[in-house]
């Protein structure tokens, strides 16, 4: 299945307007042509099915025969990240964490941060496909944070998990019921090295649970994958 991304603005009396990369995957990568059935995405709740009426070089103009909203899945799962050197690896956690449901993603520099090496204009497309890839209605939001603590004071959440590689599993359980009965929940990974200890702190300062993601030690996207598997 093949869907397409309109953002809401593009969206009026009955018809959508596919534009850019949207517009040029429809017409020359997927050959659509007039009179064929698309499937589209707002990323706000809203999916649609219409017709393609109109094609020109810039854009596909869709008749929409059939809408549906729904609201974003409760919990919502917010993924705070530390900056990792390599951009490739990173790019492949922000779309692996929105393939498996996180609805916000918080990227930030924490002091074992080596690198940043972000392109906001990749990390925005890659939240584009990987919520159509995952047949998602609702556009994951990617911020970058100067520090840590700014991401923690503006993210509102009920819960934080900190994913912490020092932490035993015996004593690292994640409370699954607190999560499924919260609305928000933020779960924090750290990039190269892990966690200060000054950050561990203050983390602990700030009510959050430290949990264990099992006894292997994983790379930070490895752990993005990990955690965000705990609640499929």
């Amino acid at each position: 299945m093949n869907i397409f991304y309109v953002p809401p603005a593009q969206i009026n009396n009955g018809f959508a307007e596919l534009l850019d990369q949207e517009a040029i995957h429809a017409s020359k990568v997927m050959r659509a042509r007039e009179g064929d059935k698309l499937t589209i995405v707002d990323g706000v709740g809203g999916r649609y099915e219409g017709i393609v009426r109109r094609i020109t070089k810039k854009s596909v103009q869709v008749e929409i025969k059939d809408e549906q909203h729904s609201l974003p899945p409760k919990p919502q799962l917010v993924l705070g990240m530390g900056i990792i050197k390599k951009r490739d690896r990173l790019e492949f956690a922000v779309e692996k964490a929105i393939e498996l449901g996180a609805a916000q993603i918080g990227l930030f520099r924490s002091e074992h941060t080596i690198k940043e090496n972000v392109r906001m204009d990749r990390l925005e497309s890659i939240a584009v496909s990987a919520m159509k890839q995952s047949l998602q209605s609702h556009l994951c939001n990617v911020e970058i944070y100067h520090s840590l603590d700014i991401m923690l004071d503006v993210v509102t959440v009920d819960n934080i998990l900190v994913a912490h590689e020092k932490v035993d599993e015996t004593n690292g359980d994640i409370d699954y019921k607190s999560v499924h009965n919260s609305d928000r929940t933020l779960l924090l990974v750290g990039p190269e090295g892990g966690f200060s200890e000054d950050e561990i702190e203050e983390f602990v300062n700030r009510g959050a649970d430290l949990v264990s993601l099992g006894p292997n030690r994983l790379r930070a996207e490895t752990a993005v994958v990990a955690f965000l598997s705990q609640f499929l």
